[in-house]
This record gives structure tokens, C-alpha cells and sequence, in this order.
């Protein structure tokens, strides 16, 4: 089981309300940390959780706007400093230039990292693929069209099977390399001529999940891929549908593209994020979020709409 929790929801600029861009992964199993996006005072944002640096591993950033990644040279040094040299290294992904970003910010700076920090960059010459695979997760990245390079990204858990011993006991099948061949679904046949089939000694113990993070997007085909029957879409709102025009000069989405991408997505749930600060309480457009909301959900009723803390268990 995996725990979604959203540390910065707003768009642009941080608010009293909401911190601008970054959602935490926990692990539950393992307590185990990632992180999407690192807008300014993520950090800040994870001391009033029972998050801990020290259980971060690897950081995902779908573009190199300053409120998705202005937080990630303090919070990657703050993290030595709470650790040091005893820090495990941590995994970056992320956009071109990122890279460039990070050496150049801890340069001028001056400022020493006592762990390794490996950079993934995605290759701009690749639309979608895979940047990351172990033996239970599998994440993905598809190019989405913003004013700048930009990426979602899709973790998926694999699912989990069990061989089962005692069946292939009762039909006399031989431990050994056969077993394994049936582990791994394959025909076997054995020297008396039987013939045995692996899907009938596996059982499925653990189905399949998928989280899909939009990034900063318009409507977009390839995030419709990506996201195709996810449990959960979190995809960017930053505008009312009464503001299509002005989400579209500035390439983002309204409520009404993010429940349209979840609808032919065919997601599972849909939990809006990116809000911008037009939408507080003190707005002179009269549209307030509890709006947004349901303006997403008249297409895509299964919607809900982030708010910093916010957790969801997928």
C-alpha cells in the first residue's frame, strides 16, 4: 500500500493556504520516501508531517519552473546536514538542464552535499518511456504540452503472484528447474510426456496499482496513454473553465480538461492540484473552489480536490 500526500497544491506562488507544488510517496510496507515536484519550502512543508528526510530516496521533477523545483537545492542540503556522511545517496529525475541547475546552485552557493546525489535526466528526444524499473515498481514518463519541456509521470505497482508448491506436489512435478519454469508461466514438458502449464500453478496475490502526476500541461493525448485506467489521476487545475482562455495562453488546464483526461483516461479517481490564487477567499471573479470542484465533477463525478496534508491511500 501506498500513502499520497500533498505538500504544495497552489500554482505560481505560495499562499497562507496552499504551498506551491510538491506531493510526497510513502511506502507504507517500508516507510520509504519520494517526492514529485519540490516547489519553494517543501521542506518546511514535511516538518509539520512525521515525514523524515532521511527516508528519501528519489525525487521526480516534471519540469523546471521555479514553484515546481525551487525547493530542491535547500531541502537536498538540508538533508546532509541531518544525516551526514551517514546519509544514503538519492535519485533525481527530471527534465534537461536539471543537471545544470543543481551543480550550478550548489557552486555559487558554496554549498557541500555529504552523500551522492545521481541525476536521471529523461532523453528530449523520446516522447514516453521507462526511467525507472525494480522488481516491484515500474515508473513511466510522457511528454505533456506546457511552455516548457515538461513530463507526467505514471508509478506503477506490478502485481505480485504465488507459485503454488502443493498443486505441483499432487501432480508429481519435480522440484527444481521445472518449478521455476512454471513460476514463470511457461509450458513444461516433463521426460514421461506430461505437459503442465505455469498459469495453472500461480496464483495473483497482489493486483496491479497505478498513480498518475500529470505535470503542468493543456490537454494532451499522451497523458491520456499514461493515465489509462489508473486507480489515481492527480492532474493540475489551475483555472476555472471560465478562464479557458486564459489557461490556454498560458498553457495550462482548466477543471473541465482535467475531468476530460480522467473520463478517457478512464482513471479510477481524479484529485485536482496547481490551484491558483485567483480562487481564495478574497477573489474578485466570484469563483471560489468549492466551485472548481464542481465544475470538474459534472463531467467526472469521482473527483476531489487537493488541499495542503491532504492524504490518500492508494
Amino acid at each position: 500500500m501506498v500513502k499520497v500526500i500533498f505538500l504544495g497544491t497552489g500554482s505560481g506562488m505560495p499562499t497562507l493556504k496552499r504551498n506551491v507544488s510538491s506531493i510526497a510517496l510513502i511506502f507504507t510496507n517500508s516507510n520509504k520516501l519520494w517526492l514529485w515536484d519540490c516547489g519553494e519550502g517543501t521542506q518546511h512543508q514535511i516538518q509539520k508531517t512525521s515525514l523524515k528526510l532521511s527516508k528519501l530516496e528519489k525525487i521526480f521533477i516534471t519540469h523546471l519552473h521555479g514553484d515546481h523545483i525551487f525547493g530542491l537545492p535547500g531541502l537536498l542540503a538540508s538533508r546532509g546536514l541531518r544525516g551526514g556522511q551517514g546519509q544514503k545517496e538519492i535519485q533525481v529525475f527530471g527534465p534537461e538542464d536539471l543537471e545544470a541547475y543543481l551543480e550550478e546552485t550548489q557552486k555559487i552557493t558554496k554549498t557541500y552535499v555529504p552523500y551522492k546525489i545521481e541525476i536521471k535526466i529523461i532523453p528530449k528526444d523520446f516522447s514516453e518511456g521507462i526511467i525507472y524499473e525494480d522488481e516491484d515498481y515500474l515508473i513511466r514518463y510522457a511528454e505533456v504540452i506546457h511552455n516548457f519541456a515538461t513530463y507526467a509521470y505514471s508509478i506503477e505497482k506490478k502485481e505480485r503472484y504465488r507459485f503454488l508448491v502443493e498443486e505441483a506436489k499432487k501432480c508429481n512435478i519435480p522440484a527444481g528447474p521445472v518449478y521455476g519454469a512454471l513460476k514463470r508461466g511457461e509450458k513444461v514438458r516433463l521426460p514421461d510426456g506430461r505437459i503442465f502449464y505455469g498459469s495453472d500453478f500461480i496464483a495473483r496475490v497482489e493486483k496491479s496499482k497505478k498513480i498518475v502526476f500529470s505535470g503542468d500541461t493543456i490537454f494532451c493525448k499522451n497523458l491520456i496513454n499514461l493515465a489509462k485506467n489508473a486507480d489515481l489521476l492527480i492532474h493540475e487545475a489551475t483555472f476555472s473553465q471560465q478562464e479557458e482562455d486564459l489557461a490556454r495562453r498560458n498553457f495550462h488546464s482548466t477543471t473541465v480538461i482535467a475531468a476530460r483526461v480522467a473520463r478517457e483516461a478512464e482513471a479510477k479517481l481524479l484529485i485536482l492540484t496547481h490551484i491558483s490564487p485567483r480562487y481564495s477567499s478574497n477573489n474578485k471573479s466570484g469563483v471560489r473552489e468549492k466551485d472548481l470542484l464542481s465544475e470538474a465533477q459534472r463531467i467526472f463525478p469521482q473527483t476531489l480536490l487537493a488541499e495542503d496534508f491532504m492524504e490518500y491511500e492508494v
